[in-house]
């Protein structure tokens, strides 16, 4: 099973999980002059995965207590992007909270660290894309397709 995963975190990403374990990372598209770059739509239909992702799973996020309302419009933004990529492909689309997926993976109310470990540990051919701190949200992508697999 081919799973996609999306963090649509600022520093989010769209990682796709082969059966083998190994992952293509796309990270998240970002704001340029109030427009969202189709990074994600034009990568993925350029690389022609459509007909092969057999699922994605996409973290259910809201409004963060104490976010500002331009960057609580843009995180929409970007989840609604996410949401709309993946609608469009015709394949399942899952969503799920933190609480759920990081539950079952063993990371509730671990730090960000602890996802960039459990990816490497998982997935060892992601540990390039997730070495620095604010590679959390790839870490999570992955994560998030890795639950996908193997609960949904």
């Amino acid at each position: 099973m081919i799973v996609a995963g999306i963090d649509p975190g600022m520093t989010g990403a769209m990682v796709i999980l082969f059966p083998d374990n190994s992952t293509i990372v796309c990270r998240v598209p970002l704001m340029k002059k109030g427009k969202i770059q189709p990074a994600w739509s034009e990568w993925f239909r350029s690389w022609n995965m459509t007909s092969d992702v057999d699922m994605v799973v996409i973290e259910q996020v809201g409004a963060m207590p104490r976010q500002g309302s331009a960057s609580g419009f843009n995180f929409g933004r970007s989840y609604g992007f996410a949401h709309a990529i993946a609608s469009g492909w015709s394949i399942p689309v899952h969503f799920v909270t933190p609480a759920v997926w990081k539950g079952k993976m063993g990371l509730l109310k671990a730090d960000k660290n602890a996802s960039r470990e459990e990816a490497r540990r998982l997935m060892p051919s992601i540990a390039p894309e997730v070495t620095r701190v604010k590679d959390d949200g790839v870490a999570e992508a992955a994560l998030l397709a890795y639950y996908g697999r193997i609960y949904l």
